[in-house]
């Protein structure tokens, strides 16, 4: 049995023990009607059931779906959260997922908002809020799409990948891999934040067995949202490439031979990599691209970066 099958057999057979105490006490107290000690240990047992059965329900919900743990850090957050800010964590989390899936699979953010039925695909839900302090828990959706690929899984590992990234190098090459709009999304679920003086921490157990986690401090949301603010205003340019095709990397390049001679390199992600089996070594073709040019202030030279863009 799996590790997470083996919580879910110790939780029901709790939950039966459980069960037995409340049916022992339950005919005590029908036997002495109003003794304090029976009617206590009766509502401590019935308090625990609810723990039991709501733990059982989200492993079982973790089987077939991705479970993300948002712990909410602060002064009111007590195990309760007022309810428009969590209508505006939940919306803010979501938006942020959902450009960065459509992002991962079309190289471009979508013109007119993420189509529902992207959205219906990950089917992210707040599953609910867990005993102790406020953590809020969300399921998505992890079956795999035509290609093989659960483009949530691949939505919340570049997340995690760019609150965690050290270096603005790296969070800027994340941020066009999810798109500038999913960084913005990202950024303003973390002013929120900031602003509440509520600190955050993500954890997410992969269907890789790892877990990635995130945070855990006011501070860590203040340092995430400040490098991350540095990238939400970059304007990448839709262009269209034409050349030979040089070289064909299965790990995520195209690199094209230009009429001058020069190469240009077109990055894809995983989940464009069916896309990018139609193309052969030597065939000319013109790519359409979302190039990211980005200035030295020292030097003053600029450098560009493309990233394929597939048709949604």
């Amino acid at each position: 049995m799996t590790e997470q099958a083996n919580r879910i057999d110790w939780l029901e057979r709790q939950l039966a023990q459980v069960r037995h105490f409340i049916t022992r006490d339950t005919q005590r107290l029908r036997e002495s009607p109003g003794k304090f000690s029976i009617q206590l240990s009766l509502n401590s047992w019935k308090s625990h059931q609810e723990e039991l059965q709501q733990e059982l329900r989200q492993a079982k919900e973790a089987l077939q779906h991705e479970v993300v743990e948002m712990r909410l850090l602060g002064r009111r957050m007590d195990g309760s959260i007022p309810l428009r800010l969590l209508v505006k964590v939940s919306d803010k989390f979501h938006n942020a997922l959902a450009q960065a899936a459509y992002h991962l699979r079309y190289g471009k953010s979508p013109s007119k908002g993420v189509p529902a039925e992207l959205a219906d695909e990950i089917d992210l839900r707040l599953s609910g809020l867990a005993f102790g302090s406020t953590r809020l828990i969300f399921a998505g959706n992890i079956a795999p799409d035509a290609t093989g690929d659960s483009i949530l899984e691949g939505a919340l590992d570049q997340i995690f990948q760019v609150l965690a990234s050290p270096s603005n190098e790296q969070i800027r090459e994340l941020v066009s891999t999810i798109g500038v709009k999913a960084a913005r999304e990202l950024g303003s679920l973390l002013e929120l934040l900031e602003k509440q003086q509520i600190g955050a921490e993500l954890t997410w157990p992969a269907p890789d067995a790892k877990v990635h986690h995130w945070g855990g401090s006011l501070d860590a949301v203040r340092i995430a949202h400040q490098r991350l603010s540095t990238f939400t205003n970059i304007k990448p340019e839709v262009v269209s490439v034409s050349g030979v095709i040089a070289v064909l990397n299965d790990s995520g390049a195209i690199t094209l031979r230009l009429e001058d001679g020069s190469k240009v390199k077109v990055s894809y992600n995983k989940q464009q990599y069916n896309h990018a089996q139609q193309y052969t070594l030597g065939q000319q073709v013109t790519l359409k691209a979302m190039c990211y040019t980005v200035r030295d202030e020292l030097t003053g030279k600029e450098s560009s970066t493309y990233k394929l863009i597939t048709e949604s």
